[in-house]
């Protein structure tokens, strides 16, 4: 019916003027720029249907820094001490302005967005993350491809997915990035692991962990410092209270910052216990600092926003972070959105410490059952500091022993190896390696020699690198205190004195040990750097003397 109608108003119109009319042709549709990075985790998984079309789903558009040359330049500058920009860094407006986003760029984003159908749009702070909602429909009708249904074959879970790599319009593309959510395959897991009757060698408490590591004898008690925490469920801070008391540790304060609307502190989850361990930890050492606990929800939108919001507000100094997923369920367009939020923050001056994560070099192990090699992500990210795990040894006077590398069988071992989605960053050469390697440095994270702390409203001895790394996080923020200020991303650091004389006054050498897990052979610890226990432990007094 329409078709004849607009066919008969057309033909008068000629014979009418009678004049010879040029019809313009319709316009050719923009061409797409397929997404390549997009493309869902689906190997081993099968295809059970579609997805609802009214199905509601968050994701997010991840958008273009500009001059990442530049960028990459500034990150090693800021880190260079013969460099005029060295620790010269910059403000959330500063780096908005050199490679930042425009909000042009965002207005192309979002009106894109908004023709989709698309609700509930945020932009982060720092224009470069947009957030929204739309259904399953509208969301393969935008990004061309359909959503379906998959279960993975290994693991029994079932989760939704794109079925082929999205596609934008060119015009889009010149400003996206990637989009985050069209899948949840990735489910961010903490490592933390506890037992009724573990096999203690000895707990670490706050008076074994100062003295063991060094920092007794350290000038800064974390005081004026503000240390941030990514985390995906929550915690009560009665617990938090008991920790401190127990240990006479003057505290600072506890605030929970949420993210896309969610706080769990009122009904905390199965993770209260990995929340309780990162402050906790932190206290161990630094427990005058001030705390921010970001809370947001455990999907891939989620993620990236949380990331974006600690860049974007610029209130903490160092981060600590025990949840990750192994790179191949995170997804290379998820890991690479997180990362740029992550670079944002090190340009910024915040330093980031990530657990390696538990399963030797099979990290994908524990979320699909693959005992293919695999590395923790965000530890892998070159602008975050991963950390291992060891077993630590102690005299009766809690003095420090021994290490050795973690690995406890059954109940976990440092996780550790090669990235397939980062390259090697530049102080990483040394390595020998065309990607990056993991882990960076380690420090107790074994079950014989547990932390024990108090959560749920009892004491729990509590393993994994969920505990090593608050225990780096907390190292970085009493050298904050020190050394008055953001220090940023320490990896040049790190392996700038590994690499040299200075190496055995900063660093507790780790030799012994692997990660060898789930039948599939990993690494031997060595000397001086390895991908068991990076460059090792920190001796608290002599590495601060190196670290400025």
């Amino acid at each position: 019916m329409r078709l004849r109608k607009l066919v008969a108003a057309a033909v008068p119109l000629p014979a009418l003027l009678g004049l010879a009319v040029a019809v313009p042709a319709a316009a050719a549709p923009e061409p797409l720029v397929t997404l390549a990075d997009n493309a869902a985790p689906l190997a081993g998984s099968v295809r059970a249907g579609d997805v609802a079309a009214d199905q509601p789903i968050t994701a997010a558009l991840s958008l273009k820094l500009h001059d990442r040359a530049g960028l990459e330049k500034f990150l090693a500058d800021v880190q260079n001490p013969d460099s005029p920009q060295y620790h010269r860094f910059l403000t959330p407006a500063q780096f908005a302005a050199r490679f930042g986003p425009t909000q042009a760029d965002v207005d192309k984003a979002v009106s894109f967005l908004g023709k989709a159908g698309a609700t509930g749009i945020e932009v982060s702070g720092n224009r470069q993350a947009i957030t929204f909602t739309g259904s399953a429909a509208q969301l393969e009708s935008a990004f061309r491809t359909r959503i379906g249904t998959y279960r993975d074959t290994t693991s029994g879970r079932d989760f939704f997915a794109n079925d082929a790599a999205p596609a934008v319009p060119a015009g889009v593309s010149d400003v996206v990035s990637g989009v985050v959510g069209l899948d949840n395959h990735a489910v961010r897991r903490h490592s933390s692991q506890a037992a009724a009757k573990p096999n203690v060698v000895k707990a670490v408490t706050p008076p074994v962990l100062k003295t063991a590591y060094g920092t007794s004898g350290l000038p800064a008690t974390g005081s004026g410092v503000k240390v941030g925490f990514v985390e995906f469920d929550g915690y009560q801070k009665a617990n938090i209270s008991k920790y401190d008391s127990t240990y006479g540790l003057s505290a600072g304060p506890v605030t929970t910052v949420p993210v896309s609307g969610a706080n769990y502190d009122s009904a905390p989850g199965e993770g209260q216990i990995e929340v309780e361990l990162d402050i906790e930890v932190v206290h161990a050492l630094a427990a005058a600092a001030s705390d921010y606990v970001y809370e947001a929800p455990n999907t891939s939108a989620g993620e990236l926003a949380m990331y974006q919001k600690i860049a974007s507000d610029h209130t903490v100094n160092v981060v600590s972070i025990s949840w990750g997923a192994c790179e191949s369920a995170e997804g290379s367009s998820a890991a690479k959105s997180v990362s740029n939020a992550i670079a944002t923050g090190t340009a910024e001056g915040i330093s980031y410490f990530a657990a390696a994560g538990d399963d030797g070099t099979t990290d994908c192990y524990r979320q699909t059952g693959s005992t293919a090699k695999a590395v923790d992500f965000p530890a892998s990210s070159p602008n975050v500091t991963g950390v291992g795990g060891t077993q630590l040894t102690v005299t009766s006077s809690n003095a420090y022993s021994s290490e050795k590398a973690w690995n406890d069988g059954a109940n976990g071992s440092t996780g550790g190896g090669i990235s397939t989605v980062f390259t090697a960053p530049s102080w990483q050469s040394s390595q020998s390696t065309t990607y990056r390697k993991v882990p960076d440095v380690s420090a107790d994270a074994a079950s014989g020699s547990g932390y024990y702390i108090y959560t749920a409203g009892s004491w729990e001895t509590v393993w994994g690198t969920s505990g090593a790394a608050p225990l780096w996080a907390a190292f970085a923020t009493l050298q904050n205190q020190i050394h008055g200020g953001g220090l940023g991303n320490l990896n040049p650091k790190f392996y700038s004195i590994g690499n040299g004389s200075s190496y055995a006054t900063g660093f507790h050498d780790v030799t012994t040990g692997n990660n060898t897990l789930h039948g599939t052979t990993g690494f031997t610890a060595g000397t001086k750097y390895d991908q068991v226990t990076g460059w090792g432990s920190f001796k608290g007094t002599g590495l601060s003397g190196l670290i400025g």
